[in-house]
């Protein structure tokens, strides 16, 4: 029995381009971009193939921009039912590997292969599944090879295309510290300024930074701790996965009707979906250690984050506070949005979580809102679910 995990963060690259690729053969080997065709080719590229990039194409670029690049781009409507039909065929085949996969987005997931890789060696298996999503399914992929999520998933980006990369703990002064902090995962384009302008340039600048008081003035107690121990290579999550027998995560979304830029809509419906999943938590007399955003832009790329939190809770103030700061921290504010979704997981029982508090507490506001938490729940059970409800 192994006394550390093995976990896989796989990532499809050029998904979108790589989608339309399998599906019309013709099309490889060719710089092929994914987006919207019009007269005036001001549609954005959604996604650029390999090929595509060497001519310095990008995602977001205009097409007519990207056309003066490689006159003889191949350009490609999306065709976003084809995306979910490859993803979902790519995670069934996951499953039948490991039931612990966790989907990060349309184009990436975690796998926990720690008791799969008692019986065949770990890089055997990557090139197995690389090998088999490529000659089956017709897409590239790259993987990241780590003892948790987060080394992981930095191990998937350090080697595109069809990378296979192993990232362990005592290489992390290696491999992850010399990266700028823009690239680490889980710094957003609004705290990397942040975090600059604090000295702090480099993934390994902020693993030995000396004033912690002053990097918790800059971001936070919770969310510096995390970011700390994450460019120190630990990483407590979870594998999140599917489980018959239980609730591992609680989860609601919308999908707007129009999409849309307006701020006061989409964190008006933030706020909806966040109580709608505070409030199945506490009818299940269940409570969750971290809670997280899905946004779905208009051109189907998606963004999911998620932070931990102090206590476990269902207190939907507590989660809504962190799903307005990862909405500002994360949002790409010049696409328009499709949908948003709120996710809590790390699931334990009610009766399980000791609340701890700490001197630097409002304990009088803390008590207030535990008071109204059981007042509103007392009405409900005298008068019927729904009776009375906390505002938007």
């Amino acid at each position: 029995m192994k006394s550390y995990s093995i976990i896989f963060h796989i990532d499809m690259n050029c998904f979108y381009a790589s989608c339309e690729i399998a599906n019309d053969p013709s099309l490889k080997g060719k710089p092929v971009v994914v987006g919207r065709l019009d007269p005036l080719r001001k549609g954005i590229i959604v996604s650029p193939s390999y090929e595509a990039r060497k001519y310095g194409i990008k995602a977001t670029m205009k097409i007519r921009d990207a056309l003066l690049l490689c006159p003889n781009l191949e350009v490609v409507e999306p065709t976003y039912g084809l995306y979910d039909e490859m993803s979902k065929k790519f995670f069934e085949y996951f499953r039948s590997i490991t039931p612990y996969v966790e989907p990060a987005s349309i184009d990436e997931g975690y796998l926990d292969v720690t008791e799969v890789c008692e019986k065949v060696n770990a890089i055997e298996l990557a090139n197995n599944i690389q090998k088999h999503l490529y000659e089956n399914i017709g897409l590239p992929c790259s993987i990241g090879i780590a003892p948790n999520k987060f080394l992981a998933k930095m191990a998937s980006d350090m080697k595109k295309p069809m990378g296979i990369t192993i990232l362990r703990k005592r290489e992390i002064d290696k491999y992850l510290w010399p990266l700028d902090i823009s690239d680490m995962f889980g710094v957003g384009t609004k705290t990397a300024p942040k975090l600059r302008e604090i000295g702090i340039n480099t993934i390994g600048d902020l693993a030995n930074y000396p004033n912690m008081e002053k990097l918790e003035k800059c971001l936070g107690p919770v969310y510096s701790k995390t970011l700390v121990e994450r460019a120190n290579g630990i990483d407590n999550s979870q594998v999140i996965y599917e489980d018959n027998d239980d609730v591992s995560s609680v989860s609601n979304s919308h999908t707007f009707d129009f999409n849309t830029k307006d701020e006061r809509k989409i964190k008006t419906t933030l706020k909806i979906l966040t109580n709608s999943v505070a409030y199945r938590l506490s009818e299940s007399k269940k409570c969750a250690k971290t809670i997280g955003i899905q946004l779905k832009y208009d051109d189907f790329t998606m963004v999911n984050r998620s932070v931990p939190l102090k206590n476990p809770t269902n207190d939907a103030n507590l989660f809504y506070r962190e799903v307005e700061t990862l909405y500002d921290e994360y949002n790409e504010e010049f696409k328009d949005i499709r949908l948003v979704g709120v996710f809590a997981n790390r699931i334990s029982n009610e009766e399980e979580n000791i609340t701890r508090y700490t001197i630097f507490d409002d304990l009088d506001k803390l008590e207030k809102e535990h008071q109204i938490g059981n007042l509103l729940k007392s009405i409900n059970e005298q008068f019927g679910s729904g009776s009375i409800k906390k505002g938007k």
